[in-house]
C-alpha cells in the first residue's frame, strides 16, 4: 500500500475523533514489584511469580496485546526470542527452541486445559485464536511432562482467557483489512447472583489471496520444483484460491464450587500452499470442530488442602476434498489432464477425559501438588470416497491401523516444592515432580522435573532444571507399521537461568537470561519395503540443541518494550555430501517500542529479525536434493493506537491503524516439513483498520 493511503488513513482516523486528547501519569509506570511479581500459572501447575516460576517462562499480557496491536496467538508468538514459526497460509508448523516439526511437541493449552488436535497431537493454531479473548499467554520453554504429560516436549503453551475474570465486560470488536480481511470479535462477562459467566465468539474471514503470494506460487523455481506437475499446470491466475475462514465461541459458566464450559471452533482450508494443486487451487481441507466440553467441581476441604475434580469430551472431525489427476504419464498440457476430487474423512473423533489435581500446603516452606489424568481416544476411521464403475465407494485404506483406533491412557503424579530461607534475607527453593504415564501401544515412562531456585534478593533469582518429557506416537505414524508398538518419542534438558529486575531513574527493566542442552531420541521415518511393497514407521536416531536466550523489558511513564535474542546450536543433516544445520536461523532478534504520547495516543513498532537460513530443496530438475539458502531478513510491523474515547458515560472506542511489513520488505519462511515448495512468501505491506467498543 502506498504510503499516501497511510496517511489518509491516519488523518481520516484523527477527524473522526477529535476530541482533546488529556496528558497521561504514570500510564506505562509499574512498580518493581510489580513487575517482578506477576503471576504465572504453567510452569508448575499453580500460581506464582515470574521471578521465582519453576524454569523459563515468557509472559504476554493484555495491555502489551493491545499495545502492539497483535490479532491473534501466531502474531503474539512471533514475539517469543527461541519459538519458531513458520507460515505456510493455514496452520503454523514451527517448535522450541531450535528442534522444528508438526507444533506436536509443544503442548497448546486454553485455561490449562490441551487442545491438541487427537490425530496428529498438534498444536493446531490458524486464525482461530483471536486476541480479543486473551488475557495473557504463557510460555513454558523445555520439556515439562512431569506435570502435563505427553507432548510437553519442547515447552508449553497456555492462552489465559478473559472468561475467567470477575470484572463486567462486554465488548465488540473487528477489523477490516486488505484481500479481504474481515474479523468480528464478542466478548461477554458478569455476574447473575451467584452464576458468574464469560462468553465469547469470533469470525474471520480473507481471501489471502496476494499479488505477490500469486506470483510466488507459479514461479516453479522458487515454488515447486516438480517437473512432471509443473510442466503440466494450468497457467491461468484467476484460479488461484486461498481463502480461508473460522470462527469460534467460548463459554464458561461458574457457580458456587461448580463449572462448567465450551472451546468450540470450526476452520475452513488448512492446506495452504503447501500442498497447490495442478491448477493452483488449494484442497479444501477442514476441521468441523474441534469442540472441548467441560464440567468440574473445586473442593477446599480444609485451610490448607484445595483441588479440583473435572471431566471432559474432545471431539475433532476432519474432511479433505484433495485434487487427483490421471494422464500424468502421457499428457503434455493442463488440457489433457483428467482432473477429479478424491474426499477423504476423518472421524468423528472422540476423547474422554477425567482430570483431578489437589494441593497440600503442609506447612508455610512446603507445598504439595497430585493428580491423576486418565482418557479414552476413539480415532475415527480414514474413509476415502472413491469413484468406481458403480458409483462412488467407501474404503478404509489398507494400511490404515484400524487396530489402533481406541487407546486408553493413565497417569500419576506430585510434585513438592521446599523454600529454606538463608542469611542475609536469601531463599532457596526447591521443587521436585514425577509422572508415571501408561498407556496403549508405547512404552511406559517414569518422567522426573528438578528446579532449584536461588534468591540472593528479593529482585534477581538463579534458576537450575532438569527435565524429561515425551511425545507418544499418532494414528498416523501407526500407518503402515507392523509391530503393535513403537516407542515414544523423548526429550532431556539441563538448563540454566538468571532472572533479575531493577530500576534505573524512572525506568523499570526486567530480564530473563537462559541457556540450555536440550536432546531429543526416537524420531518417526517412514521407509518403504521394495521386496513387500509396504510402508513402515521405524524409530531411529536423536538430535541435541544448545543454546542461548535473553529477553529485555522496559517500562516507564511513556515508554514501553523489549528486546529478544537467541542463538542455537543444533546437531547438522546431511543432505547428500554436506552437512548443515536446516530450517532454523541460528539467532533471532526481537524489539518491541512503545510510546504513549497522550492520554489517548500511541504509536508501537516490532522489529523481527531472521538470520539466514539453510534448507533442503529439490533439485529443479527432480533427480534429488540439495542444500538451498534463504536470505536474513528484518521487517517492521507498526500499529497506530487511539483509546479510551467516551460516547458516552458507558460507552467508550478504541481504533488502531495496523500496518504489517511496513517497509514492503520480500521474504520467506522455510519448509520444515517437506523439500518442495521448500520456503514460503510471506504477507507484502498490508493495512488493516481495528475497533474495539466497550459498553
Amino acid at each position: 500500500m502506498p504510503f499516501g493511503r497511510l496517511t489518509f488513513l491516519v488523518v481520516s482516523l484523527q477527524s473522526l475523533l477529535s476530541v482533546q486528547a488529556q496528558s497521561v501519569d504514570d500510564l506505562f509506570d509499574m512498580s518493581l514489584e510489580q513487575l517482578l511479581n506477576t503471576e504465572v500459572s504453567v510452569a508448575a501447575r499453580k500460581e506464582e511469580s515470574w521471578l521465582v516460576s519453576a524454569g523459563t517462562v515468557y509472559v504476554i499480557d493484555r495491555q502489551t496485546i493491545k499495545q502492539f496491536g497483535w490479532r491473534d496467538i501466531k502474531e503474539i508468538l512471533a514475539t517469543i526470542p527461541n519459538m519458531d514459526i513458520f507460515y505456510q497460509w493455514s496452520w503454523l508448523p514451527g517448535g522450541q527452541r531450535g528442534f522444528t516439526g508438526n507444533m506436536a511437541s509443544t503442548l497448546l493449552l486454553i485455561d490449562g486445559r490441551e487442545v491438541q488436535n487427537l490425530l496428529a497431537n498438534e498444536a493446531f493454531m490458524m486464525n482461530n485464536f483471536p486476541a480479543h479473548r486473551i488475557e495473557r499467554v504463557e510460555v513454558l520453554m523445555g520439556p515439562n511432562s512431569t506435570l502435563y504429560g505427553g507432548n510437553a516436549a519442547q515447552g508449553v503453551i497456555n492462552i489465559v482467557t478473559r472468561l475467567n475474570g470477575d470484572e463486567s465486560v462486554t465488548e465488540v470488536a473487528g477489523l477490516v483489512g486488505e484481500v479481504g480481511t474481515r474479523q468480528l470479535n464478542f466478548l461477554s462477562t458478569g455476574q447473575y447472583q451467584k452464576l458468574h459467566y464469560g462468553v465469547s465468539g469470533s469470525w474471520f474471514s480473507s481471501d489471502l489471496n496476494y499479488h505477490s503470494l500469486r506470483q510466488f506460487v507459479f514461479d516453479t523455481e522458487r515454488f515447486s520444483r516438480n517437473p512432471q506437475l509443473d510442466a503440466l499446470r494450468d497457467r491461468d491466475s484467476s484460479r488461484f484460491r486461498n481463502d480461508e475462514e473460522n470462527m469460534t465461541f467460548d463459554l464458561q459458566l461458574k457457580y458456587q464450587q461448580y463449572y462448567a464450559g465450551a472451546n468450540i471452533t470450526r476452520t475452513e482450508n488448512v492446506s495452504g500452499i503447501e500442498r497447490v494443486a495442478v491448477d493452483f487451487v488449494t484442497g479444501d481441507d477442514s476441521r468441523r470442530g474441534y469442540s472441548l466440553w467441560y464440567l468440574g467441581r473445586n473442593f477446599e476441604p480444609a485451610q490448607d488442602w484445595q483441588g479440583f475434580v473435572e471431566i471432559s469430551q474432545f471431539r475433532e472431525y476432519k474432511e479433505k476434498d484433495r485434487q487427483k489427476v490421471n494422464g500424468l504419464d502421457v499428457a503434455t498440457s493442463y488440457s489433457e489432464l483428467e482432473v477429479f476430487t478424491e474426499r477423504e474423512d476423518i472421524g468423528p473423533s472422540y476423547r474422554w477425559r477425567l482430570r483431578s489435581q489437589f494441593s497440600y500446603q503442609q506447612t508455610p516452606a512446603r507445598h504439595w501438588i497430585f493428580g491423576y489424568d486418565g482418557w479414552r481416544t476413539d480415532i475415527g476411521s480414514k474413509i476415502k470416497y472413491v469413484a468406481t464403475g458403480t458409483g462412488i465407494e467407501e474404503q478404509i485404506p489398507g494400511s490404515w491401523p484400524v487396530d489402533k483406533e481406541e487407546s486408553d491412557k493413565h497417569a500419576v503424579y506430585a510434585q513438592v516444592a521446599q523454600q529454606w530461607q538463608l542469611e542475609d534475607g536469601a531463599q532457596f527453593n526447591l521443587t521436585v515432580g514425577l509422572r508415571y504415564n501408561q498407556q496403549d501401544f508405547t512404552d511406559s515412562a517414569w518422567l522426573p522435573r528438578i528446579n532449584a531456585v536461588y534468591q540472593p534478593d528479593n529482585n534477581s533469582a538463579w534458576k537450575l532444571t532438569y527435565g524429561e518429557a515425551f511425545r507418544p506416537p499418532t494414528i498416523f505414524e501407526f500407518d503402515g507399521v507392523v509391530d503393535d508398538n513403537l516407542a515414544s518419542q523423548t526429550m532431556d534438558m539441563w538448563e540454566l537461568n538468571y532472572s533479575r529486575g531493577w530500576r534505573w531513574q524512572d525506568v523499570t527493566f526486567s530480564n530473563a537470561f537462559a541457556v540450555y542442552s536440550m536432546e531429543a531420541a526416537n524420531f518417526y521415518q517412514k521407509t518403504f519395503n521394495v521386496d513387500t511393497g509396504t510402508w513402515r514407521t521405524e524409530v531411529t536416531g536423536t538430535q541435541r540443541v544448545t543454546g542461548a536466550e535473553n529477553l529485555l523489558r522496559w517500562q516507564s511513564e511513556r515508554w514501553q518494550g523489549f528486546f529478544g535474542a537467541r542463538f542455537v546450536s543444533p546437531d547438522e543433516t546431511q543432505v547428500n555430501s554436506e552437512s548443515a544445520v536446516l530450517d532454523i536461523p541460528r539467532t533471532k532478534l526481537k524489539l518491541g517500542l512503545s510510546y504513549q504520547w497522550t492520554e489517548n495516543w500511541s504509536l508501537a513498532l516490532f522489529v523481527d529479525h531472521f538470520a539466514k537460513t539453510k534448507t533442503a530443496a529439490n533439485t529443479l530438475d527432480g533427480t534429488g536434493l540439495r542444500i538451498e539458502q534463504i536470505p536474513a531478513w528484518t521487517t517492521v510491523n507498526m500499529h497506530l493506537l487511539s483509546e479510551g474515547w467516551q460516547l458516552n458515560a458507558k460507552q467508550s472506542v478504541t481504533l488502531g491503524v495496523y500496518v504489517e511489513n511496513l517497509f514492503d520488505r520480500e521474504y520467506y519462511h522455510s519448509n520444515p516439513r517437506g523439500t518442495s515448495p521448500f520456503q514460503f512468501i510471506q504477507a507484502p505491506r498490508n493495512v488493516r483498520l481495528q475497533f474495539t467498543m466497550n459498553f
